[in-house]
C-alpha cells in the first residue's frame, strides 16, 4: 500500500512474498519503505495493523478496500 505521510515522504507498507502459491502464498514480516530515501524498516504485525488502521480512514475505492482487507487478513493470521 502506498501513501504520503506527514513528513511529505512517500511510503510503501508491504508484506514481501516469501513463497508464491496462488492458493496459499507465504509472506515475510511487514516492512515500511520510505520511497524518498530508500530506507526500509521492519515492522511488527501490531505496528503494521496500526498503520493499516490509520490508512483505512482515507480509503474509499473498492479495489483499495480489497487490498486493505487482504493486508489486514495477513496481520490477523500472524497475531
Amino acid at each position: 500500500m502506498s501513501f504520503q505521510s506527514d513528513d511529505s515522504c512517500e511510503y510503501w507498507l508491504m508484506f514481501p512474498i516469501e513463497s508464491f502459491d496462488l492458493k496459499s502464498p507465504v509472506f515475510k514480516e511487514p516492512v515500511l519503505v520510505n520511497r524518498t530515501t530508500s530506507i526500509e524498516v521492519g515492522l511488527s504485525y501490531n505496528s503494521a495493523q496500526a498503520w493499516l488502521n490509520r490508512l483505512a480512514t482515507f480509503i474509499v475505492e473498492p479495489e483499495q478496500k480489497k487490498v486493505l482487507s487482504k493486508m489486514q487478513g495477513i496481520v490477523n493470521e500472524n497475531t
